[in-house]
């Protein structure tokens, strides 16, 4: 109260000074004053720190006087200047960065644990960004699951374009094929059996090879089906005696046939074990 009282006796005296020195009239005077008041209370308020803090950098925009040629409606507005500079990103756990946004591309780099790497272009709507990559020259799309930051809009950062998906090349499964080396073998009639170890020579559509059972030679010699999964010809032993035999693959490490009427004839190797039952098929 006693502040309001104050103001009006310094209004009162404000207007009847301005009227007799300015020949303003008493409301003309009176409206002055409050301006003028107001104007030094304003000023007051900002030097005693009555304020609200720093303020966030505004850029004007439109005229600011109230009419006249300026223009604008004289109120100030604000826009939203972009941040310069680079910006760069780390991870939280080690990231591949690939050709393109998705598994589909080929691996560039691993992004470490804590390793920094520049932010070059954005994705929209993608969990992907392009990064100068830090292992090397060029750039890669890094995933953003483990990135210290997703959101770039404050940055003015260039779009990217996707680059072409790649086409998946399949790659077949090859098919077993009888080849050279050596192979653990059985043979068996059901009564007596026989094991020992065979090296195949493969020469051309050719295979040939020799084991040795009870003390005698065997030896093979046939060719190869146009796949590779069948082999057959003819053996003689040192015995002398001789007949005809067949193996088939069962895949790549096994294989089961027969050497004449009545005897098994099974292979093995590279860690497989004996097909079971070796039998005469």
């Amino acid at each position: 109260m006693t502040i309001r009282k104050g103001t009006l006796v310094v209004l009162a005296g404000l207007a009847l000074l301005l009227a007799a020195c300015g020949g303003l009239s008493t409301e003309d005077a009176i409206a002055t004053g409050i301006a003028q008041t107001m104007q030094i209370s304003q000023l007051e308020t900002a030097a005693a720190g009555g304020g609200s803090g720093a303020q966030a950098t505004a850029v004007p925009q439109g005229g600011g006087g109230g009419g006249g040629d300026a223009g604008g409606s004289g109120e100030a507005t604000s826009t939203l200047v972009p941040t310069t500079g680079p910006v760069f990103v780390t991870v939280s756990q080690d990231t591949n960065c690939r050709s393109g946004p998705s598994l589909a591309y080929r691996l560039i780099t691993t992004i470490s644990t804590g390793q920094q790497a520049e932010v070059l272009k954005t994705f929209p709507n993608s969990e992907y960004v392009v990064v100068q990559n830090p292992n090397g020259g060029g750039d890669c799309w890094l995933w953003l699951r483990y990135a210290s930051m997703s959101d770039f809009t404050a940055y003015n950062l260039p779009t990217a374009t996707q680059p072409p998906t790649p086409t998946p090349t399949l790659t077949p499964t090859p098919m077993p094929s009888f080849g050279e080396g050596a192979w653990t073998n059985k043979t068996s009639d059901g009564v007596s059996t026989y094991n020992s170890s065979i090296t195949f020579t493969v020469s051309g559509n050719s295979i040939s090879g020799s084991t040795n059972w009870a003390g005698l030679t065997y030896t093979f010699t046939g060719t190869l089906s146009s796949n590779g999964q069948q082999a057959s010809g003819t053996w003689t032993s040192s015995f002398p005696e001789s007949g005809n035999w067949v193996a088939f693959l069962l895949n790549h490490n096994q294989f089961n046939g027969n050497i004449g009427s009545g005897w098994s004839f099974c292979g093995w190797r590279g860690g497989a074990g004996e097909p079971g039952p070796c039998l005469a098929p």
